[in-house]
């Protein structure tokens, strides 16, 4: 009885040690580069060119495979790589890259008929004539396409309910004319490079907080402590942007929501956000309860991140009030400048790092005052979304509103634009020698995560300009099954990856694991989730706030 009793403490110490290592594992970390950051992400980016280069060349085998094949091969072209670059081959990103978009060039170039080439170095210049002609009366019959379109969106008969993040949760038309009502809903919905943008958020986000615990994941990828940029950190802020460009659509539905009365918007908000919020409330108890180790400069005591997503909602319906007079984007980099004044001149800062958790408030002063960064990415992201999910960039702020072709170049340059302002903007920043702070969620880091996802939204755009023009007008497919599951139901694969990460983490000890078992897990685990995101897509579920 003594033995069994002295075995037990003798665990119970080794259990206490061994959390007091993995929250010193996760702590005063400074974080990496920038350039690596968007090395490593840019993997997601040429995995998706190189899929795509192999779907559409012909002769094509990959678009007749069977589903439980394709499966493998999607996970080896899009997740793999991934995996690699955020693991073993962390120090070579960049040429992993340059090995992906190699590939892409000579699958492209093997798959071009050398006769059609051939035939096009013989053209005399009268043949070269006539075939710009043909081309330019194709360009003329598109355009009649379109009118007739326009005409048909603008018929008052048909009812078109923009609400647009990827195939199926696309422009859904009700009318008397059940085939017109299907051609508007085929012609304007789909929006594969947001879902293929959103997709890879999602899974760099699951794939990075389990891969955290384990030491094959390069610390410099970790959050960092306060100043700093780094992997996860981005992490964070673009699930949010990403949130907040398809939380555009109930405005883009129905216009006529933003002037509603506060009361009952407000209502609804909160209803919206209990969901997430118990969920919030769930995690505190389970970590609490498994004594599950805990980050406490993170967010703070009992605050964490779904707290952050649950509360959103309900201060975006607040600043409702004032959108009639001012623009998202203006009201979010409003609050972000006075948020910065508030750190840098009113003490807020040095509230942050030096006060002690008294009470409620400092117990969880980081969650609580990176709200309001957080609050300002959000409402940057949901103008965003303004512009994105119509087909045309500018349907919702003209009066006379109508549908039309997705005009791909248009949203190109404004992408364009917006990435170019928002990297100038955080360039000033260093002039105002503020540094990126994750932590308090701080006026450069807004303007970086801001950046980074126009830019990221910008190439995932040109890789359809380049590769699926007119995509609505065919039936070639422009996204992997694994970013349709995964864009489909984003929230809940990011709940089951939460789960699984605690249930890996309570299984086995991550931080003594070597990297080649490390690999194993992380590479088991995603394929899980996966399944199971695939599974829920497939089956028409989804979980919703």
């Amino acid at each position: 009885m003594e033995n069994d009793t002295r075995g037990q403490k003798v665990m119970e110490s080794d259990e206490s040690t061994y959390k007091a290592e993995k929250e010193l594992w996760v702590t005063g970390l400074s974080g990496g580069s920038m350039w690596e950051i968007n090395s490593v992400t840019g993997v997601l980016l040429t995995s998706y060119i190189l899929w795509s280069t192999l779907t559409i060349n012909p002769p094509s085998i990959i678009t007749k495979l069977p589903s439980f094949t394709n499966f493998f091969f999607e996970y080896f072209v899009i997740i793999v790589p991934s995996l690699l670059a955020c693991t073993v081959l962390s120090s070579y990103s960049f040429f992993l890259n340059l090995f992906l978009l190699t590939l892409s060039g000579y699958v492209t170039y093997k798959s071009k008929p050398k006769q059609e080439v051939e035939t096009k170095k013989k053209q005399s210049y009268w043949e070269k004539k006539r075939n710009e002609k043909k081309e330019d009366n194709d360009n003329i019959s598109d355009d009649s396409d379109s009118n007739e379109l326009h005409e048909l969106v603008s018929n008052k008969n048909t009812y078109v309910k923009v609400v647009g993040d990827d195939y199926e949760d696309g422009l859904m038309a009700e009318g008397k004319d059940a085939e017109m009502s299907k051609k508007v809903a085929v012609a304007i919905a789909q929006k594969p490079f947001l879902s293929a943008y959103r997709a890879g958020m999602i899974i760099l986000t699951c794939l990075s907080i389990l891969a955290v615990d384990f030491p094959v994941f390069p610390r410099r990828f970790a959050k960092v402590e306060v100043f700093g940029t780094s992997l996860m950190d981005l992490g964070v802020g673009s699930f949010v942007f990403s949130s907040g460009i398809v939380a555009a659509k109930p405005f883009l539905k129905k216009p006529e929501n933003r002037f509603k009365p506060l009361g009952g918007q407000l209502f609804r908000a909160i209803r919206q956000s209990l969901p997430i919020l118990t969920i919030g409330f769930v995690r505190f108890l389970m970590v609490k309860g498994v004594d599950y180790q805990q980050h406490v400069t993170e967010y703070g005591l009992h605050w964490n991140f779904f707290f952050t997503l649950g509360f959103l909602p309900i201060f975006v319906t607040i600043c409702r009030t004032v959108q009639k007079y001012v623009r998202f984007s203006l009201m979010g980099l409003g609050i972000a400048l006075v948020y910065q004044q508030l750190l840098s001149r009113f003490g807020l800062e040095d509230f942050i790092h030096h006060a002690p958790r008294s009470n409620i408030i400092s117990a969880n002063k980081e969650g609580l005052c990176s709200f309001l960064g957080y609050l300002a990415i959000f409402l940057l992201a949901l103008d965003t979304g303004h512009y994105i999910l119509p087909p045309d960039p500018y349907y919702a702020f003209r009066e006379n509103r109508k549908s039309k072709n997705p005009k791909q170049k248009k949203l190109a340059m404004i992408l364009f634009s917006w990435s170019s302002l928002w990297w100038l903007a955080f360039l000033s920043t260093y002039g105002l020698r503020i540094e990126v702070s994750r932590k308090m969620a701080n006026l450069p880091y807004v303007l970086w995560v801001a950046a980074f996802n126009t830019t990221s939204l910008l190439f995932f755009q040109l890789i359809e300009l380049l590769l699926f023009p007119n995509y609505w007008k065919t039936s070639k497919k422009a996204l992997p099954d694994i970013m349709e599951a995964m864009n489909f139901n984003g929230l809940g694969v990011f709940l089951v990856a939460n789960l699984l990460t605690g249930l890996i983490n309570l299984s086995i000890r991550t931080l003594y694991t070597d990297d080649f078992t490390a690999e194993l897990v992380l590479a088991s685990y995603l394929f899980l989730i996966l399944v199971i995101g695939i599974w829920w897509w497939k089956k028409g579920w989804r979980f919703r706030l």
